[in-house]
């Protein structure tokens, strides 16, 4: 009867998301609802005539809606601080300087690392001196605002506005790097932790993940304190130390400090690195401030069965079951939503509006996917013609990470487990993805007469050929939606604009909502305010600047932006009149 019931259930969400036709409206469960539109009882809507005759300056104006340009009052005053950030050779060389030393002290991080606790040596080698460097480096900041360790070696720095009434902004980056793999070292253009310069890029781990915004981040405040900006509200900063590994140590305990002290729905927004920032997608520019992040959760599934000499082996070996197992779901990959849940939804109407390549039906259907048929088109197209990226910005993922069992070339396996780690699109949930995996242990349970046991709960009695055991180990569920509407939206888009094609003339740049696939330190963040942006500024994405791989490096021009856009965007929410 459970697993009746979890198969109809498993069933039953595939057809819902499949088939809008059995939909009447989709529920957001953060922050608003949006209702999907019936199909039209009116064939022509769809008919190859009305297509032929699509013009895109008759669609919905509020479509991919893009405001005017927004920029502090400082600029029309005097903007020759700004200028001088972008394109003042003294600077960029002071600039370069500053992040090539934070690149060259290693902060690499391990997935079984102690806790702070277990071993506080450990951890005091990787990050005093950091801390130390950062302290000599800026000392406008360290002399003047008041600075925190959290948990050791967490970092929050609060520059107290003048007035109460108005909710803090916190701006977020991380001191910790991946570690380097020895076998690459040949392959790196420049040692990994030089942080060589060479006029057009910064080399090295972290120069572009995400060092490189930390460091910015302080820049910007400096800049400001020497700009004599007063401050009415108050700006925190909040750099976590393991972020590469989960964040537990750091971010966790930032949030909790922040928590305790200001309460929920305290911050006007809070900004750390994710989305996508930048990408270019069938001809247009876009910026993609990140207002959402796919969940997570990793499944172990352990066998056990009889051991035995490999002589005389079963016609199944429990590594040969398993793998029948990681077959299956492999097969059997989870098909694509394309909804107004996710924000590549609106990314890629978008997309839609204005890209001079795109084919004109794929157009047509990006933006009238509230229909069934057209919907289909636009998720199909997605899936299988755009990036690797792409495709998995709207469906859920599988990837089996680790795999072991097995002790002696001549003895059967009694024990194999493996861990799958799933991605989960922003319409599902932990529970819809471990019903998923569980559905096809028990296709496998049944053909071989397994005992199948889910999280401790017994579905199958263990039988002599052995028994599945499945766990889910840990989940975050899918973030909730930050509203893209809204004078907070507004001032954020119309600056991005400004910054990009005023400023560092790179041209028209469309500002969307957008994902990535991985998550960052704001999971612990979401109590604090809805308004939660994962963006780096700059003009190259983290894709080109092969973060977390070999030749990690960052455009400087990229490093710059980052700096300008925050020195402005702080004194442009600082100018506005209106409380949160």
């Amino acid at each position: 009867m459970v697993f009746s019931t979890l198969k109809w259930l498993h069933l039953s969400i595939v057809i819902v998301f499949n088939y809008f036709s059995v939909v009447n409206s989709l529920q957001i469960q953060h922050h608003n609802q949006i209702l999907l539109q019936e199909e039209p009882q009116n064939e022509k809507l769809l008919n190859l005539n009305v297509l032929e005759n699509f013009n895109i300056d008759s669609i919905n104006k509020e479509i991919c809606k893009q405001y005017d340009y927004k920029y502090p009052k400082s600029f029309i005053k005097d903007n020759s601080t700004v200028l001088n950030i972008l394109y003042n050779q003294t600077f960029r060389n002071q600039s370069a300087k500053k992040l090539s030393g934070a690149v060259q002290i290693k902060t690499d991080v391990y997935d079984d690392d102690p806790t702070v606790e277990e071993d506080p040596k450990y951890w005091d080698n990787k990050f005093t001196p950091f801390y130390n460097y950062l302290n000599k480096t800026f000392p406008i900041i360290f002399n003047n605002l008041d600075v925190k360790l959290i948990h050791k070696h967490g970092i929050v720095i609060t520059w107290k506005g003048s007035e109460s009434k108005l909710k803090p902004i916190l701006l977020m980056a991380h001191q910790d790097v991946v570690p380097i793999q020895p076998a690459t070292l040949n392959q790196w253009k420049y040692p990994p932790y030089k942080g060589v310069y060479d006029g057009e890029k910064l080399w090295g781990r972290g120069s572009s993940d995400c060092k490189n915004l930390l460091i910015g981040l302080l820049e910007t405040i400096e800049e400001l304190y020497k700009f004599e900006f007063k401050p009415k509200r108050t700006i925190i900063l909040g750099f976590g130390f393991d972020e590469e590994v989960g964040g537990p140590r750091g971010a966790s305990y930032i949030a909790n400090y922040l928590l305790k002290k200001f309460g929920s729905n305290s911050f006007y927004a809070i900004f750390d690195e994710g989305g996508q920032s930048i990408a270019e997608v069938d001809g247009v520019t876009l910026a993609l401030p990140g207002t959402s992040e796919k969940g997570s959760v990793d499944i172990k599934v352990g066998l056990n069965t009889p051991g035995g000499h490999s002589s005389v082996p079963p016609k199944h070996t429990s590594i040969g079951i398993i793998s029948k197992f990681i077959s299956l779901i492999e097969e059997n990959s989870f098909e694509p939503i394309f909804s107004p849940l996710n924000p590549t939804y609106h990314e890629y109407q978008c997309v839609a509006k204005y890209s001079k390549i795109l084919p004109k039906e794929i157009k047509w259907s990006i933006l009238n996917a509230q229909f069934p048929n057209t919907n289909k088109v636009a998720r199909d197209w997605i899936f299988n013609n755009e990036s690797l990226t792409s495709r998995y910005l709207i469906s859920s993922t599988q990837a089996v990470d680790i795999i072991r069992g097995g002790v002696k070339s001549n003895a059967l396996p009694e024990y194999v487990e493996t861990i799958i780690n799933h991605r989960i699109a922003i319409e599902q949930s932990v529970e819809e993805i471990y019903n998923h995996d569980l559905v096809f242990l028990k296709q496998i349970s049944d053909e071989l007469n397994l005992g199948l046991i889910s999280n401790n709960k017994t579905i199958l009695k263990p039988t002599e050929n052995g028994y599945f055991e499945i766990q889910q180990l840990d989940g975050l569920e899918p973030a909730p939606n930050t509203p893209t509407t809204g004078k907070k939206w507004e001032l954020l888009s119309g600056n991005i604009r400004h910054v990009y094609e005023q400023l560092s003339h790179l041209g028209h740049t469309i500002v969307a909502p957008g994902i990535a696939t991985g998550n960052t330190d704001t999971k612990y963040f979401w109590d604090l305010t809805r308004d939660i942006f994962r963006y780096r500024p700059g003009a190259s994405t983290s894709v080109e600047n092969h973060a977390h791989g070999v030749n990690e490096s960052i455009l400087f021009d990229s490093h710059l932006q980052i700096i300008a856009f925050y020195f402005e965007y702080l004194q442009l929410i600082n100018e506005q009149d209106y409380t949160d």
